[in-house]
């Protein structure tokens, strides 16, 4: 018995072999390898972020990915929101400009990832500073006639403010325009507030 194993071992396996190379030749006909790009891109989640900085400026915030897999699990890669996710990881860094990776993550399988871009960042963390600033209110143009502006009231009279301390610390005031030409009522609105410097330049960011 054991003579006639050993003289067909090399058949059976030969036999073996051939069967596996059918079955994945029909496998791979029926649900074919495909690369694409993902139609959506990916955004980028940035984690563990020191609640004391700030992201200074404008940074991608999205990757292209392209990746190869069966067609069936395209179906999941492109429906399944947590199928892929795109991370860069702050932790433990301190204010100044970082060359960071983007790490992609697939959860799915069997998926190959091919490339994607941007896989790098530059990115600038800033010290996140908050002040209080009281609202400035100027009226512009007169009632209608017979009638006389009274005494502002804003709620809140008082804003806080938030963001990268070279921002902030440009702040001079906070400034609000009513233009009250020809009212003949009281008005209630709702104003947007502008963030001016000591020169009564806007600041943005």
């Amino acid at each position: 018995m054991l003579h006639w194993l050993t003289t067909n071992l090399r058949t059976f396996m030969l036999a073996f072999a051939l069967a596996l190379a059918v079955w994945v030749s029909a496998v791979t006909a029926a649900d074919p390898d495909e690369t694409r790009l993902l139609p959506n891109s990916v955004p980028i989640e940035f984690i563990s972020q020191d609640p004391g900085l700030i992201i200074k400026g404008q940074v991608p915030r999205q990757v292209q990915i392209t990746l190869r897999a069966p067609r069936s699990v395209w179906d999941k890669l492109t429906t399944e929101k947590d199928a892929i996710h795109a991370l860069v990881d702050l932790s433990g860094l301190e204010a100044g400009t970082h060359r960071l990776d983007v790490q992609v993550q697939i959860n799915a399988r069997p998926v190959r990832l091919i490339s994607f871009s941007p896989e790098k960042l530059d990115l600038t963390l800033e010290t996140l500073v908050t002040r209080s600033f009281p609202l400035e209110l100027t009226l512009t143009g007169e009632p209608a006639i017979g009638y006389q502006a009274g005494d502002p009231i804003l709620n809140p009279a008082e804003v806080i403010i938030s963001g990268a301390q070279p921002l902030v610390n440009q702040v001079a005031h906070l400034s609000l325009s009513l233009d009250i030409s020809g009212s003949r009522q009281d008005i209630q609105t709702t104003l947007p507030i502008k963030a001016l410097d000591d020169k009564g330049n806007l600041v943005t960011g």
